[in-house]
This record gives structure tokens, C-alpha cells and sequence, in this order.
């Protein structure tokens, strides 16, 4: 996700507190970093749709984005504060990476007046999900 601060439609926000939900379990490739992830909708939901950006650090990483608000993320092992970070551009997004394997798990706001309370999780760290079976939406990043 570009850190320039644009959008298509805007940064999307938190789910009705009534939608389904479904909990995936996560973790970097070596483990040091493991959380679980309750997403809405559940993945396996036909209007689910993983955000796959090109811009550069997207790509780089090879970011596949879901949007999870920030109190649906629990820490079993691990925390956002333990992960390495990298800001570019405008600073307001911080890419959350293991410091151990690299693996780049998820991106959220340093700004509290920009995306507040939504953390975008990299779906590639969800465990038993079954990526290209799922619906991709592409965002055009590096024009932001």
C-alpha cells in the first residue's frame, strides 16, 4: 500500500460489528512473530477480495492486502512493537516485517489522523488459506 497518503475510493473502514467473521492463524516464515486474524468477511465469503497494489513496496513484498480492524489482530507470540518497520514517502504507513526471516506481515498507520483503528494484514501469512483461489481486486499504487 502506497504511503503517499491517496487513494481510489479511500482507505476502507472497520466492518458492521454484526458481519460474519471467520479467524485465520498467523506467522512470519520462522515463527517468531504469530497472531491470529479475524477477517470480515471470511475469506471462503464470495465478496471477499484480497487488494493486490503495484506499487513499489507491494510488489517488492509481494503484498496480498486484507483490511482488518486493529483490535481483530491478537498476538501469541510476538507483537507490533517487535517487529522491524520502514516508512518511505510521507511517513504515515509503517511496514511491519520479521527482523529473523524478513517476512513482511502487515501494514498500518504512524498517523492517528490516517486510517485510524484498520491494520492491512498480508494474507500470504494466513495459514490454511488457499491464495489463488481468491478473488483479487487490483489497485493502481504507484500512480498515488
Amino acid at each position: 500500500m502506497s504511503d503517499s497518503g491517496k487513494s481510489n475510493s479511500g482507505p476502507p473502514g472497520a466492518p458492521p460489528a454484526d458481519a460474519p467473521t471467520k479467524t485465520y492463524d498467523a506467522s512470519c516464515h520462522c515463527g517468531a512473530f504469530k497472531y491470529s486474524v479475524t477477517a470480515s468477511p471470511p475469506l471462503d465469503d464470495p465478496s471477499a477480495v484480497l487488494v493486490e497494489c503495484n506499487c513499489s513496496i507491494c510488489v517488492s513484498n509481494g503484498y496480498l492486502l486484507i483490511y482488518v480492524p486493529n483490535e481483530r489482530i491478537v498476538f501469541s507470540n510476538g507483537s507490533i512493537e517487535h517487529f522491524k518497520s520502514y516508512s518511505f514517502g510521507t511517513k504515515r504507513m509503517g511496514h511491519y516485517f520479521c527482523g529473523t526471516c524478513g517476512a513482511s506481515c502487515m501494514i498500518r498507520s504512524k498517523d492517528p489522523s490516517f486510517f485510524t483503528g484498520m491494520t492491512c494484514i498480508n494474507a500470504r501469512m494466513l495459514q490454511g488459506v488457499e491464495i489463488e483461489k481468491l478473488k483479487r481486486k487490483s489497485v493502481d499504487g504507484k500512480s498515488f
